[in-house]
């Protein structure tokens, strides 16, 4: 039996494999800055960066200085192991909207209780009550999806 809060079991990744879901962070950088641009990040000339992404696996080490620069290089390896990286001191940015998801939950909920005021219709003195939770549901959601937004923005053009 497993305890899901212990880091699970894992078996090692083929080679091909473990060197397809790294050179897949690799396209990802390059993709945005440039294969001379990443070599340089990485230290390496982009002969030998052409070599990784043709079969050669990188040192631990050029691993190390790409994962240094870009955090998000070794995404794929991890999630083939159902792991992701995580700063040590990172605090969940969710946590005040899960509050707010479930404060309005609880006051729809009371909202629509067939025992108030207006059984299972909400009355105008409900919607003008519950009109700061929803607001701030509001911002919190908008907060998300500009997150979202972020997310898919190119932050550099790539010039190879």
């Amino acid at each position: 039996m497993s305890d899901e809060t212990v880091v699970s079991e894992t078996t090692p990744l083929p080679s091909p494999q473990l060197h397809a879901k790294l050179m897949r962070g690799w396209g990802r950088i390059i993709d945005r800055m440039g294969k001379g641009a990443f070599a340089d990040k990485i230290q390496c000339g982009v002969p030998g960066l052409n070599k990784q992404l043709t079969g050669s696996m990188p040192s631990f080490e050029v691993i190390d200085r790409a994962f240094a620069f870009d955090k998000h290089v070794l995404d794929d390896w991890l999630a083939a192991h159902q792991m992701r990286a995580v700063a040590a001191n990172a605090v969940c940015d969710i946590d005040d909207m899960q509050l707010v998801l479930a404060r309005a939950l609880v006051m729809l909920n009371e909202a629509e209780h067939p025992d108030g005021p207006g059984g299972r219709a909400i009355t105008h003195q409900e919607y003008l009550a519950g009109e700061a939770m929803m607001r701030e549901l509001q911002a919190a959601s908008a907060n998300w999806l500009q997150k979202c937004t972020n997310i898919r923005r190119p932050t550099v053009v790539a010039t190879s």
